[in-house]
């Protein structure tokens, strides 16, 4: 291919949590990569989603959101996001521009000071306009020096074609880093663990969905099937009891849940077998949050 005329490069996002980041993937993309929910800092990785067409190749690279520190796992994913800014040749600032412009949008207009990246301001949710919107958008544009800026609304698909272009428009010109058909460099056990703690966090609530982590302890694949046998880890007894719930309902609805969309992504059946474990207070534990989250700074 001629690297004269076609496009390529890293697109790192950032923005608050529940701004947006992870619904706008998906929708480019046309797959479920990252998973979505109504809970703040769903994100606990940096996760690679491909766009391919005929003219670009564009890599995102979603983030967990900035948030303001209230625990050791929330400060390390903090420095994560922070640190992937760096890896991108391009950087999206998404803005959901309902809330008010507070100290987390504050520290990451500080963080994209320090960059040397070119900055597209992304303002999501225009159709929820309120009277925090002009604000927040006001305050963005005096604050910060940005190379485009876009009003998109992921939930009304509207303005993505354009924020598209804008962003190739940026974009250096490259190879073609993946094949045409790869949405996704993540692996089959990562993908799962990610489905089935989506479904917690749609499923339960309060700490609940904080609280946990999975693992997959034994996996067989074939062309037609997946079984996978997958722990899910709490830091309590409590939220052993909600996760199990009455007579098992509630593992059994996360699982089922669960199947249905793992079978959509790998396009074969799946058989998935869940239990749930206590690991006390792992979220306090510095030295397993390092290595399971690949954090050098806690």
């Amino acid at each position: 291919m001629d690297t004269d005329c076609f496009k390529s490069g890293f697109v790192s996002l950032i923005g608050r949590p529940s701004s947006g980041k992870s619904s706008l993937i998906n929708l480019i993309c046309g797959y479920k990569i990252s998973i979505v929910s109504a809970h703040p800092q769903t994100t606990q990785s940096v996760i690679r989603a491909v766009y391919s067409d005929n003219e670009a190749q564009i890599i995102f690279l979603d983030t967990p959101g900035y948030h303001n520190f209230n625990s050791i796992l929330n400060k390390g994913l903090s420095n994560l996001a922070k640190k992937t800014l760096e890896d991108g040749d391009i950087v999206l600032y998404i803005i959901d521009i309902t809330r008010y412009f507070g100290k987390e949008e504050e520290e990451i207009i500080e963080i994209l000071k320090r960059t040397d990246k070119p900055i597209i301001a992304v303002f999501n949710k225009i159709d929820k306009k309120n009277e925090q919107s002009e604000i927040i958008k006001k305050e963005i544009r005096i604050r910060l020096n940005f190379i485009n800026e876009i009003e998109i609304s992921v939930l009304k698909k509207s303005n993505i074609d354009l924020l598209l272009e804008i962003v190739k428009n940026n974009l250096p010109y490259g190879p073609r880093y993946y094949d045409d058909d790869v949405v996704t460099d993540q692996s089959i056990p990562f993908r799962i663990k990610e489905i089935v703690r989506e479904k917690v966090a749609n499923n339960t609530k309060n700490e609940v969905p904080h609280s946990v982590y999975i693992d997959i302890f034994d996996l067989k694949t074939t062309e037609e099937l997946i079984t996978a046998h997958a722990t899910i880890f709490v830091e309590k007894n409590s939220q052993k009891i909600i996760l199990i719930g009455k007579k098992g309902n509630m593992i059994k609805k996360i699982g089922e849940d669960s199947r249905k969309d793992l079978m959509n992504i790998f396009e074969r059946r799946v058989n998935l077998f869940l239990n749930v474990k206590i690991h006390n207070n792992w979220k306090k534990n510095i030295k397993f949050l390092k290595k399971r989250y690949e954090i050098d700074e806690l």
